[in-house]
C-alpha cells in the first residue's frame, strides 16, 4: 500500500512511490540528494505553518547562514506574528553579520512586537556572541 506525502516543491499531496511530481513535474529523485539544511530551507514554504516555524527554529539551531536570503524573502512579504518570531529569533541565533543586519533592518517593522522582539533579540545575541 503506498501512502501520500507533499511535493517539496508545489507543496500539491502526491504518492510516495513517484520519481516526478504529477503536478509541477518536480524529480523527487533531485530532492533526495539535497543536504538536511536545504530541506529545512525549502520547508519554509511548507503550506502548514507549524512546520514552517519548526523549520525556522531547526535553521536557527544549526546556525544555518544559507538561510538568511529565504529568510529575507520571507520577512517582506510576512503577516504571521508567530512565523516572523521564529525567523527573528534564528536570525540571532545565527549570529552572523548578515543576520544582524536584516534584523537592524526591520527594526522600522509596522508592528510594535515584532520592533519589541527586534530589540529584545538584537540585545540577548549581542557583543561577543555573534560570528564575525
Amino acid at each position: 500500500m503506498s501512502s501520500h506525502f507533499f511535493c517539496p516543491h508545489c507543496w500539491k499531496e502526491i504518492n510516495d512511490k513517484t520519481d516526478k511530481c504529477n503536478y509541477c513535474g518536480y524529480n523527487l529523485k533531485e530532492y533526495k540528494n539535497l543536504s538536511y539544511e536545504k530541506k529545512l530551507i525549502n520547508a519554509l514554504r511548507h503550506p502548514v505553518r507549524e512546520n514552517r516555524m519548526i523549520a525556522a527554529q531547526i535553521l536557527g539551531d544549526i546556525k544555518s547562514s544559507e538561510a538568511i536570503p529565504e529568510f529575507k524573502k520571507i520577512l517582506e512579504t510576512q503577516e504571521d506574528y508567530y512565523l516572523t518570531r521564529e525567523i527573528i529569533i534564528a536570525l540571532g541565533k545565527i549570529g552572523s553579520h548578515e543576520s544582524r543586519v536584516l534584523m537592524r533592518k526591520m527594526k522600522k517593522h509596522q508592528s510594535s512586537l515584532v520592533r519589541s522582539l527586534l530589540d529584545k533579540t538584537l540585545s540577548l545575541y549581542s557583543g561577543h556572541n555573534f560570528k564575525k
